[in-house]
């Protein structure tokens, strides 16, 4: 592999032989390939295959991710059944679709090259396109993490993947939509703000 790097899309080149391990192979025969994960947790992505579930902000207002339009990603106050706030992992393609629009795939736009998140319906299930959910952080191949822009907690704020600083603004909670706890009633107690509706 070019420059002895291991990532997705790297370039593979022929050289003089070195030894090293950027040039030992393995060969897997297809009768002899251990089975693709299909359903429940994926080890690699500590995410459940086709899910449903909503990724909720651990900033005060605990707003939930939803994909805009069609591409855009912001925080917004949860919405009871809103589509556009689910997401779930495709166990095949590695990728995180949205459950309004299932052909938009979750991605770092211009193939890694920004910072900005966002959806796009062009899933090739590069390093840009790959995400998993490691102890609160939504962390990309790159060690970049899902950020709120400028840790600003309020409606419509931007999404962008940055270098991990540990701030609340990186910290989220995947919630699957089967265990997203009803929002309190008339009468009852909103656990997050103390007080009664």
């Amino acid at each position: 592999m070019r420059d002895s790097k291991d990532a997705e899309g790297q370039a593979v080149d022929v050289q003089k032989r070195n030894g090293q391990d950027n040039q030992r192979w393995t060969i897997v025969y297809l009768d002899k390939k251990p089975a693709d994960i299909t359903k429940g947790l994926h080890p690699d992505f500590n995410l459940h295959c086709n899910r449903p579930f909503y990724l909720v902000s651990r900033m005060p207002m605990k707003r939930v991710v939803e994909m805009h339009g069609n591409a855009n990603v912001w925080i917004k106050r949860y919405t009871k059944n809103r589509l556009a706030q689910r997401f779930s992992f495709d166990c095949v393609s590695k990728t995180i679709r949205n459950e309004q629009w299932k052909n938009y795939v979750m991605e770092i736009q211009g193939n890694g090259s920004s910072t900005n998140f966002r959806c796009t319906a062009s899933k090739n299930s590069r390093w840009w396109q790959l995400f998993r959910y490691q102890d609160g952080f939504f962390v990309n191949d790159h060690g970049k993490v899902l950020d709120i822009q400028g840790s600003v907690d309020t409606e419509n704020r931007n999404l962008q993947m940055v270098t991990k600083t540990g701030k609340i603004n990186q910290q989220w909670d995947l919630i699957y939509a089967d265990q997203y706890p009803e929002e309190p009633k008339k009468g009852e107690l909103n656990k997050d703000f103390g007080l009664y509706v």
